[in-house]
Formats: structure tokens, sequence, C-alpha cells
């Protein structure tokens, strides 16, 4: 049982940590059905798993590489394929990222500091939010990890082995989210150079050549294997217009990341109020990460972890191992900063969640060493008191940004609460108190930490927008949206969906697809819900080239495709060309099914609606069926 007891404090964290990602999380059925139709998809062949088939037909990819949804189909392959073991690979991901953090900080600092960071990454809003989707974040935020443990170890030892490690790991990252692991690279890279200084430059160059050169091949590995495969004997690769990987890698999920407008909101069909936000459309910049929404999702003791990289770097007795911890996190904390604020092209607010294990290891060395400069008389003993009110103003910043005057008054009255008993400890501490009452020093804890537990617990009692879960406490104010109609009555959404799926399977002979449709957003409830083909023409936004009128002629012809399914909501400005042309072949050769057997709203089949997007309504049709194979009379 003594064994025991150091390790109940980390055990109490991670339990805390594990009730805020499994608390109603079956709300959040599916979250994204995009990614949740590719491990469906992957469950029926090697050759959708390898190759990261969207669709059971392998007809088009992911738009991300494959790790990160392997480690998602492993988990429903184990434990069965439902909408929970969906989301729990990621909550598993997001304890296992609380436990690294707390070993990372205890191998240099205090039991207080590794303790410290973890309570604060466990209640990070962001990653409460990440890690209760299937979204990817949860994945490459382990492997980050996981890579500045080694990149620490290598730093220290001045060995090649770690610093190869440590860029496999970060090639293995690669594939979890592309490029976005490839910022952390040269931080390890440096931190690696500047602490073995007693090495000649030659010495580094080679050693950072054959790490970068073993990192730059793990990493491409699997694009080049596919890219290398005949495209006929693999799905297209999703959102590219010339079905390569590596364009998917230099351009969409590359430069377009910079350049490219982000697509904005969209509204209801009926009412025309904004939906929850897809993407971030604040303006890129240094100023970005300081708005109320965005430092929100991590930056909540933002003070607390810039007083870890100064206090933590000028300790009397900081050490070289200590320097060297405090080095990288302030590299992986500036370097992601610096990317996404520079980011203009598409983005998502919940990319954020990346920066807060950094900013909780900072923060709870900031903690530590404060407490003990406070303790043992070194420094001003005004240190502790304005280091409480300067992060006590930077919440209420946050709180007032994100509520403004329209926050209910009971969360007026705890935010007003915490925020005083914050103001009040910095008060005993400017007088001395705190020095003989250690065990009050438990408050402004708690206290500061009072907003951040708010927001993360936004997105548990209120079903957020799953796609792209973004926490506020802006939830909390009573608002109309349109999701609002699908929380209250799940019944109507589910039914549309059984008669539509329902119809299709009866009439499904031999084709090898289900259904064709425009876009992946429309397929993804379908593959889910029967397990079988269903083609998304233009891929995940429908824009893909990756179907002509003659082609579709073509599977027609051969018996693979019977019926298609046109308009439909849709994340991009409709009617491009090849679009166009889609449509317009399949209504003039197939043969319009009657509404009334698959569609709970016929009434509605053919009409328009308009959506909000970039400020802009744009006019849409709801959808309609054909069958490409007409029907013999009875």
């Amino acid at each position: 049982m003594r064994r025991a007891l150091p390790y109940v404090p980390i055990a109490a964290v991670l339990a805390f940590g594990a009730a805020l990602r499994l608390w109603n999380l079956s709300a959040n059925g599916y979250s994204r059905e995009y990614y949740a139709a590719a491990v469906r998809s992957m469950l029926q062949s090697w050759h959708n798993t390898f190759f990261n088939s969207f669709d059971p037909g392998g007809f088009v990819t992911l738009d991300k590489p494959p790790v990160a949804i392997w480690f998602q189909a492993l988990f429903a392959k184990l434990f069965g394929f439902n909408a929970l073991n969906t989301l729990l690979p990621q909550v598993v991901l997001g304890l296992a990222a609380i436990f690294l953090v707390y070993l990372i900080v205890r191998r240099c600092f205090s039991e207080r500091a590794a303790l410290t960071a973890a309570l604060i990454l466990a209640v990070s809003p962001g990653n409460v939010a990440v890690d209760r989707s299937n979204n990817l974040e949860s994945c490459l935020i382990v492997v980050l990890l996981l890579a500045v443990y080694l990149g620490i170890r290598a730093a220290e030892t001045g060995r090649l082995r770690y610093l190869i490690a440590a860029m496999l790991v970060i090639g293995v990252g690669f594939n979890v989210k592309m490029a976005a692991a490839w910022v952390l690279a040269p931080t390890i890279a440096l931190a690696f150079f500047a602490f073995n200084r007693q090495h000649s430059l030659a010495h580094h160059t080679v050693y950072q050549a054959v790490a970068g050169t073993l990192m730059l091949a793990l990493s491409l590995s699997w694009v080049i294997a596919f890219d290398l495969t005949p495209a006929n004997q693999r799905p297209y690769a999703g959102s590219t217009k010339n079905n390569s990987m590596l364009e998917l890698v230099l351009k969409h999920n590359g430069t377009d990341r910079f350049t490219a407008p982000a697509t904005t909101k969209t509204a209801s069909t009926v009412s025309n109020e904004p939906q929850p936000e897809l993407y971030d459309t604040s303006p890129s910049g240094p100023l970005r990460l300081f708005r109320a929404l965005q430092a929100g999702q991590f930056a909540w003791l933002l003070p607390l972890a810039i007083a870890g990289i100064v206090l933590g770097w000028r300790a009397s007795t900081a050490s070289r191992a200590q320097h060297i911890t405090i080095a990288v996190f302030t590299g992986w904390l500036a370097s992601y900063w610096i990317v996404f604020s520079a980011a203009g092209g598409p983005f998502h607010t919940y990319y954020l969640a990346a920066l807060s294990p950094s900013l909780a290891a900072l923060a709870g060395i900031g903690v530590a060493e404060t407490w003990q400069r406070y303790r043992s008389g070194e420094g001003s003993p005004l240190l502790v008191p304005l280091l409480l009110l300067v992060t006590v103003s930077w919440q209420a910043w946050l709180f007032y940004g994100q509520t403004g005057t329209s926050a209910p008054v009971w969360l007026l009255a705890a935010a007003g609460t915490a925020l005083l008993f914050v103001i009040l400890s910095a008060c005993l501490f400017a007088f001395g108190a705190m020095a003989t009452r250690p065990a009050l020093t438990v408050i402004p804890a708690v206290a500061l930490l009072a907003l951040p537990l708010a927001a993360a617990l936004s997105v548990v009692i209120i079903r957020p927008n799953v796609v792209a879960p973004v926490v506020t406490l802006a939830e909390y104010i009573e608002t109309r949206k349109p999701e609002d109609a699908i929380r209250r009555d799940p019944r109507q959404r589910d039914f549309a969906r059984v008669k539509l799926t329902a119809f299709l399977s009866e009439q499904h002979k031999q084709e090898k697809f289900l259904v064709a449709v425009e876009n992946a957003l429309i397929a993804g409830p379908i593959i889910i819900a029967t397990g079988k083909p269903v083609m998304a023409v233009g891929g995940y936004l429908g824009t893909d080239p990756i179907l002509t009128p003659e082609a579709l002629a073509a599977l027609a012809a051969r018996g693979d495709v019977r019926f298609v399914m046109t308009g439909g909501l849709s994340l991009t400005k409709r009617n491009q060309p090849g679009e166009i042309a889609i449509r317009e072949w399949v209504q003039k050769n197939g043969s319009r099914v009657d509404p009334v057997l698959w569609s709970a709203t016929p009434q509605l089949a053919g009409k328009t609606f308009r959506v909000r997007m970039g400020g802009v309504l744009t006019e849409m049709a709801y959808p309609e069926l054909y069958d490409l194979r007409p029907i013999a009379p009875r």
C-alpha cells in the first residue's frame, strides 16, 4: 500500500481528466462522420486500410494521412464499430498525453511542477474538446510529446541515436497530420545543437543531416508508396486535382493553409441564422492567438507559462537538463504559435489544442518555481501577488471577450467569485500570510482553474459542433442555432437517414456502389449506417475532378452504379463546372425516383435553399434521387 501512495496524486489527476472526457460522451454520436465512415471502410479490407480509403468501395481517400485513422480502426476491430468506440481512442490518447507531460516534467523538476502541469492539461478546454471527438489532434499531440522526450534526451546526451529516434517519431507524426508535425523538428534540432556546442560544426552537420534524412524518408514513405501504385489499383487521392498524394502534402495541406481564403459560416436552410463555426475566420497575424476565443482554447494560464520560462531559466539551482526541458517546450510553444498565427487559409480553431501541452508544462514549472522563491525568500516578495494579479486580469479579459455583457447571472457570479479569491490570495501573499499558512495556497490554485474548467465543461454539458469543436463560455448563453433543432429532436434526422438507406438497400442488387452522391458530407452517414460502398463523386468537398460524365456512364453501363443523388448540403460553393456537367448528364439519362419512396420530406425534393458562406447567401438544391437503370413497367 505504501508503495502505491506516491502514485495517488497523478492517478487522481488522470481520473479527473478521464471524467471530463467520458462524461456525456455518447451525446457526440460519431462526431466527424467523415473519419468514422473511413474507419468502417477500413474494417472491410486491408486494401482500404493501407490506402486510407474513405469509402468501402475504395473510390477516394481521406484528405489526411492514415496513422491516426489506423489507430481508430484497430480500436473498432478489437471492440466493435459503434459511435462510442470511434471516440474512445481519442480519450485514451488524451489521458496518455496528460501522463506524458507529467513524466517529462518530473524528470527534471519537482513533483509539484509535474502534477500541476498534468492538471492544467487535464482541464485545458481545447484538449477536452478534441479528446471527445474523432479529430486527429489527440494522436498528433501524443506523437509530439514522445518526440519531445527523445529530443530532450538527445540534447542532454549528445547521442545520435536519440536525435534519430526523435526525428523518426516526427516522421510518424507526419503520417498523422502531415506537415503539422514538422513544425516541432527545428526546435529539437536547435536544442541538440545549442546544448552540445563542444562538438564541431561538421559533427553537427553530419548528425543533423542523417537524422533529417531519415525523418524525411519515413515521413514520405506512405505518400511515395501511394503515388507509385497505379491509379487504377488504388483510390483517388482526395482533395487533389491531379490524383497525387504528394500534391495533397504540398498544396491542400501545405501552401493552401497559408494562402487560400477560408470557407466560413453556413446558415440555416430555413431561418438563415448562422450555424456553429466550421472554420476559424479570425484574421491571421501576431494578434490572432491573443483574441479571447482563440486564447480561450489553451491559454488561460499564459502568464504562469511565461513565468515558468523566465524563472525556470534564471533559477540559481537550474540544471542543464532543466534548461533543455524549458528550451524545448518554449520552442514548441513559440513555433506552433507563429505557424498558427500566420495560417491564412482554411484553419480550424481546434488546431490550437496542439499548443496546450507545452503551455501546461511551462505553467507547471512556473507555479513550482514561483512557490519555491516565495518560500525561500529569494527575489521580491511581490512576485507572487503580481503574478496572480496579472493572471487574474488575463482571465477576466478572456471571460469578457467570450461572453461580453450577456453572461447569465450564475456564470457571472461564479467567475466573479473565482477571480475575487485570486485577488484576496494575492493580498495575503503580499502581506506574507501564506508563508505561515501554506495550506491556503490551494485557494488561488483552484480559483485560477475555475474558468478554464467552466469553459471545458461547456463541451461536456452542451453538445458542441462535433465536426469542429470550439470551446467558448458563450455556449452557456442561450442562442438559437440551426444545430439546436438536431439537439432537440435527433429522431427527425435519423428517420430521414433510415428511410433513404432502407430504400437503397432494398433496391441494391449486384451494383458495386449503393449510391453515388456529390460529396463525402452526404456519403459519410450512409456508409456508417449501411457499411456499403457509397461513391462521393467529388470527394470530401465535392470539388475533386474524379469523374467525367463519360466515366460515370461507363460505370453505369457496367452495372457498378445505379442510383445517383444530386443536390444536398455542401461546404463549398456549388455549381462547379465538373459538378454541373455530371448533374446534367444524370438528369438527362436517369429516371427521377419518386421522393415519397425515399425522402422524409418529399415535398422539398429538388427545391432550393440558401446557405450563408463567407457572408454571402449561396443557393443549393435539396436532394433528388435518380435511377440510371430504367424501372421496368409493373
